[in-house]
């Protein structure tokens, strides 16, 4: 049994094989794009895996943010073997690695891989999240934090209320 599985197994193996080199060696712009990824995880002694850089290229594909679950969705497509426990810790991995930022909206955390300085603006009736463009200046806050004793790491500004539609039904 295990060699059927095995005999199976190896054109899928042999697929994404290829599939990484291709993405490593080619020289276009997606795969410039997924060279940080590649030289980040190599310099921390991490394997580059399909998952890792497929998760990569679609969370910067989309151009708006996502939820680990529509990350899953839409890997799954091209990597139906990808669990949804590798989706969470792949993108939490790109968090740390500062390649995305996590979002907490109160539900579902979402993942950004805008990393220019923005905030974002969430409407609490339907939950969308929009971008805001400009630098938070947060200087005298994150001062305040350490001067109690908190060990700060950065500060975000998310900015709650009605977003145009949600303002406009509620008008009416």
């Amino acid at each position: 049994m295990r060699e059927r599985v095995g005999a199976r197994l190896a054109p899928i193996r042999t697929e994404l094989s290829d599939a990484m080199d291709d993405l490593q060696t080619r020289s276009s712009p997606e795969a410039d794009e997924q060279q940080d990824l590649i030289d980040l995880l190599h310099s921390r002694g991490q394997r580059v895996t399909s998952q890792r850089l497929v998760i990569l290229r679609e969370l910067r594909r989309r151009g708006h943010h996502a939820t680990a679950e529509e990350i899953h969705h839409a890997v799954h497509r091209e990597l139906p073997g990808t669990s949804t426990p590798t989706i969470y810790a792949t993108l939490d991995l790109f968090v740390e690695l500062g390649l995305a930022r996590r979002i907490l909206t109160g539900t579902a955390a979402l993942y950004d891989a805008r990393l220019e300085p923005h905030q974002h603006a969430v409407c609490r009736q339907c939950g969308r999240v929009d971008d805001v463009d400009g630098r938070l200046n947060a200087k005298a806050l994150l001062g305040a934090a350490r001067g109690s004793g908190f060990q700060p790491e950065n500060a975000e500004l998310i900015i709650w209320g009605l977003c145009q539609q949600c303002a406009t039904t509620s008008a009416a």
